[in-house]
């Protein structure tokens, strides 16, 4: 009986023991974050730590996908916001967000912040042509605040930067779900001449179901070639399993501040990564 409550006590003094390690390391966090924050916005141009990093990456990926943990309570819309515009400002045209956390938990509306597309359902456009960075981009097309050179505040004004970015929507229905989804429209019309064929060879089974999947999406897009998950731990939350096959993910711990300085290191670790195909 006495070792039994010895047991039970030490596995307390454990609990709390953990529970304070993981507090001290919130709030070490937190402080970084502040500190690099004053840091960035008194010490730091931004828009051209990432035009000079331009010059030292070998390749870009075209689709960008951001993945929220659901124990993350740090991105919100203001990062969001910043993300979107180091994407646009190196180039990237594509970028899909997966926030797995739940209304009033911090999931974020993109379309708070960002333009519907009136062809697509959860498609976006960032800037949205009512926002006021969409204004001053269009100033700077039209040749004002430019100066002698062809740029606006030292950024080329017809880089690519320029572009309006894609943005999309993916929610936890779009994964695992409705991948089974598919499979169970396919068994239900498993006699159909549509689906014998199919079945037929592996690679037209392959494609009708991509074609399946991408329909109920709502968007056809290139598969995201690098991932940035922000959670404590890597993981995909099962982010559209079919579309991740060759992402290169990268995991951004939970509470750190993420500023262009970090965003360029990811670029920097994707643009080393050499996919070799099994060679």
């Amino acid at each position: 009986m006495m070792m039994q409550f010895i047991y039970q006590l030490l596995g307390q003094l454990l609990i709390i023991c953990i529970a304070a390690f993981d507090l001290l390391q919130q709030l070490w966090l937190r402080l970084h974050a502040l500190a690099s924050r004053s840091y960035d916005y008194w010490q730091c141009d931004q828009r051209s730590l990432l035009s000079s990093a331009l010059s030292g990456l070998e390749k870009l990926p075209k689709h960008l996908v951001l993945v929220v943990g659901p124990d993350d309570c740090y991105v919100d819309v203001a990062l969001l916001k910043r993300i979107f515009s180091y994407a646009q400002i190196v180039g990237i045209p594509y970028l899909s967000v997966y926030d797995t956390r739940t209304q009033g938990n911090g999931y974020v509306d993109l379309s708070l912040f960002c333009q519907l597309d009136e062809k697509r359902e959860r498609c976006y456009h960032w800037p949205s042509s009512s926002s006021k960075h969409a204004k001053e981009q269009k100033v700077i097309q039209n040749g004002h605040k430019a100066t002698q050179n062809g740029t606006s505040n030292g950024y080329a004004s017809n880089g690519t930067h320029q572009r309006q970015l894609q943005v999309y929507q993916i929610s936890r229905a779009d994964c695992h779900a409705l991948i089974a989804d598919v499979c169970h429209e396919l068994y239900e019309s498993r006699k159909s001449v549509q689906v014998q064929a199919m079945l037929e060879e592996r690679q037209k089974l392959t494609n009708g179901i991509s074609a399946m999947l991408n329909q109920r999406l709502g968007f056809v897009v290139p598969e995201p070639e690098l991932g940035i998950v922000f959670s404590r731990q890597t993981c995909t939350y099962g982010l559209l399993p079919w579309h991740v096959r060759f992402t290169e993910f990268h995991t951004h711990r939970s509470g750190s501040y993420f500023d262009a300085k970090s965003f360029a290191q990811v670029l920097y670790k994707y643009a080393r990564c050499e996919q070799r195909w099994g060679k």
